[in-house]
C-alpha cells in the first residue's frame, strides 16, 4: 500500500477524494489544507507521491511544487486544475510535475484516472531509480575490474576510469573523468590518438600503432609496444574493447581493457582471465548474450539471457538446444534465419516467440551475427543479443491508450492541438482538427507544413498574427496568443484563437519546438467590423 499525500483547500472535496482513493485499496491518503501544512509532513513523513490542487490561498500548486522538487527531486507529484488552464498544464510541467489531472463533475471517473496515474508515476520514478543504481552498480563493478578500464560515453568522452587504470597510468581518476577529444591516449601514446573504444563508436576511425586489430563479433583487440612504459624498458600491452548498449539494442557508449602481457610465459593464464573478463564484461550488459555452434547447441550465455529465460548457469553446463527456448511454431524461421547468418547475410533484428524454463512465453527481438575461427576465418557458430520485448510492448500499448484518452478529451472540447518542429518546418498533430474543423479530408494535408499554414491564413491578418509570436518569441509576452481567420475546405473564412508556448530553444536561441491548442471562434466584434469595411 502508498502513502499519498493529498493537498486541497476545499476540505469537503479534500475528505471525500481521500475516502474514493483509500477505498481502492492501494493507498493510505493523509491529507494537508495549506501548502505550508503539507511542507511540515513531508519533513517528517515519507509519502510516495504528492496530489496537490493549483489553486490555494496560500501558495498555488505550482509555487508548491516547485519547492517540493527542491527538497524531493525524485517525489511523484501530480497537480489537480480546472477546465480551460492550459497554460497551468505547461506550467506544470516544466515545473517537474508527473501528471496532471482536470478537475470534473464526474468525482468516480477522476478518482480512476488519478489511481491510475499515481500508480503509474510511482512504477515510473521507481524505474528511474533503478536504473541509477544500476549505473552505479556498474561504476562500481568496472571499478574493481582486475584489467585497468575506462568507459566512454558515446560522444567519446570518459565516463569511468578505474582504479587499475589510475595504477597503470598515474593519472587520477577525477583528471580524466568528462575528458574528450583522444585524451584518454595521453598517458600510453603521449599524443591525443583514437584507441580502441574509439573505433567501437565510430567505425570510420583510423587506427595507428596496433600491429593487428582482431574482430570478435562487436568486440575488438589488438596488441601494441608502449615503449615508455616500465621505466623505459618497453611493454607488450594487449587491449580489448566493445560497445554497451541500452535495453533497445543501440550503443550508448564503449568500454576498454588494458592488460600488461609483456611476460609471454603466462600469455596463457592471461588469456583465460581474458575470458573471464569477457565473461563479466557481457554481464554489465543488460541485454540477454548468448553463443551457439553450428549444431545450435548453447555455448555461451549472460546473466541477462539466464534471468530472460529463468535458468541458472548450472543448467546451461550440459548441451541445450537453443530451440529449447523458442516457441515450436518459430522453429521453422529460426532455423532459416541462422542459417542465412551462417552464410554471411546481415541480422537487422527479428522477433521471435521465446520460451522460458518455466514454459511461459514471451516477445523476444534477436541479433545475430556469425563467430569465425580466428585461423581458419570459417564460420564456427552464431553470436546473438535479445531484447526483452515485453515492456515495450506494454509501455507501447500504455502509451496507445493515453493517446485515446487524450483525443477523446480533445474532441470533446473542440480543440486541436498543434506541435511545430522548427529544424523540419512541419505542423504536427493538426490534422484531425482541420478535418473537423475546417472540412480537409486527411488526404489534402498529408503532411503539413509551415508553408501550407501559412498559405490557408488570411493576407490581412498575418502581420497581426506575426506580431503577437515575436512578441513572445522576444519573452514580452508569456504565451503566443492570437486570433485570426483560416481558410476553410469549403472557401469560406473561418476565425480561429490559437495559444501556444516555445519549449525549446536551438543554440542560437531561435524556437526549435512550439507546442499549443487551437480552437473556432466567433468573429471578434472589433475587428469583424474592419473586416466589413475592406
Amino acid at each position: 500500500m502508498y502513502t499519498i499525500l493529498f493537498v486541497d483547500d476545499d476540505e469537503v472535496l479534500l475528505g471525500l477524494n481521500r475516502i474514493y482513493l483509500e477505498k481502492t485499496g492501494d493507498f493510505s491518503v493523509h491529507t494537508a489544507t495549506t501548502a505550508h501544512a503539507a511542507l511540515e509532513n513531508l519533513a517528517t513523513t515519507t509519502y510516495d507521491a504528492i496530489i496537490t490542487d493549483y489553486q490555494m490561498p496560500d501558495m498555488d500548486g505550482i509555487t508548491f511544487l516547485k519547492t517540493v522538487r527542491g527538497r524531493h527531486a525524485t517525489l511523484p507529484v501530480i497537480i489537480l486544475t480546472g477546465r480551460g488552464r492550459e497554460e497551468v498544464v505547461i506550467e506544470a510541467y516544466e515545473s517537474g510535475a508527473d501528471f496532471y489531472i482536470q478537475k470534473g463533475p464526474d468525482t468516480q471517473g477522476m478518482i480512476t484516472e488519478l489511481r491510475h496515474k499515481i500508480l503509474r508515476a510511482i512504477e515510473h520514478r521507481g524505474m528511474i531509480a533503478e536504473l541509477d543504481h544500476s549505473r552505479q552498480q556498474m561504476t562500481d563493478i568496472i571499478n574493481f575490474l582486475p584489467d585497468a578500464t575506462f568507459v566512454l560515453d558515446i560522444k567519446g568522452r570518459v565516463i569511468a576510469w578505474n582504479r587499475a587504470m589510475e595504477q597503470l597510468t598515474g593519472i587520477n581518476r577525477d583528471a580524466m573523468l568528462g575528458k574528450g577529444e583522444y585524451e584518454h591516449s595521453l598517458p600510453f601514446y603521449g599524443t591525443k590518438r583514437p584507441m580502441l573504444a574509439d573505433i567501437i563508436l565510430n567505425k570510420n576511425t583510423v587506427a595507428s600503432g596496433y600491429d593487428h586489430i582482431e574482430q570478435n563479433g562487436d568486440k575488438i583487440s589488438a596488441e601494441i609496444v608502449i615503449p615508455h612504459f616500465h621505466n623505459g624498458r618497453g611493454a607488450i600491452m594487449w587491449a580489448t574493447a566493445g560497445p554497451l548498449y541500452d535495453a533497445t539494442g543501440a550503443i550508448t557508449g564503449a568500454i576498454e581493457s588494458i592488460r600488461d602481457i609483456s611476460d609471454l610465459c603466462a600469455m596463457k593464464r592471461d588469456l583465460c582471465i581474458a575470458r573471464e573478463a569477457n565473461q563479466a564484461f557481457s554481464d554489465l550488459i543488460p541485454v540477454g548474450i548468448f553463443e551457439m555452434d553450428k549444431d545450435n547447441q548453447l555455448s555461451f550465455s549472460n546473466i541477462a539471457a539466464c534471468a530472460m529465460f529463468g535458468v541458472i548457469r548450472q543448467d546451461l553446463g550440459k548441451p541445450v538446444s537453443i530451440f529449447d527456448f523458442v516457441a515450436p511454431e518459430d522453429h521453422e524461421r529460426v532455423s532459416a534465419d541462422i542459417t542465412a547468418v551462417i552464410f554471411g547475410k546481415a541480422s537487422t533484428g527479428r522477433e521471435y516467440q521465446l520460451v522460458r524454463k518455466d514454459g511461459s512465453r514471451f516477445p523476444g527481438l534477436v541479433y545475430a551475427a556469425p563467430i569465425s575461427d580466428p585461423d581458419t576465418q570459417q564460420t564456427v557458430g552464431v553470436r546473438g543479443v535479445i531484447v526483452d520485448l515485453t515492456e515495450r510492448k506494454r509501455q507501447a500499448q500504455d502509451l496507445l491508450e493515453s493517446r485515446e484518452r487524450l483525443d477523446l478529451a480533445v474532441d470533446a472540447g473542440d480543440l486541436g492541438i498543434w506541435d511545430i518542429d522548427m529544424g523540419r518546418m512541419e505542423i504536427h498533430d493538426i490534422r484531425r482538427w482541420a478535418g473537423r474543423a475546417l472540412g480537409y479530408p486527411p488526404e489534402d494535408l498529408e503532411k503539413v507544413t509551415i508553408a501550407t499554414a501559412r498559405s490557408m491564413v488570411h493576407p490581412l491578418d498575418v502581420p497581426h498574427l506575426l506580431s503577437h509570436f515575436l512578441l513572445h518569441q522576444s519573452g514580452m509576452e508569456p504565451l503566443f496568443e492570437s486570433e485570426f481567420r483560416l481558410l476553410a475546405k469549403n472557401g469560406s473564412w473561418q476565425w480561429v484563437a490559437v495559444r501556444g508556448k516555445i519549449i525549446g530553444r536551438d543554440a542560437a536561441d531561435n524556437p526549435a519546438r512550439i507546442i499549443g491548442v487551437i480552437n473556432l471562434i466567433t468573429r471578434p466584434k472589433r475587428r469583424s467590423e474592419a473586416g466589413s469595411r475592406i
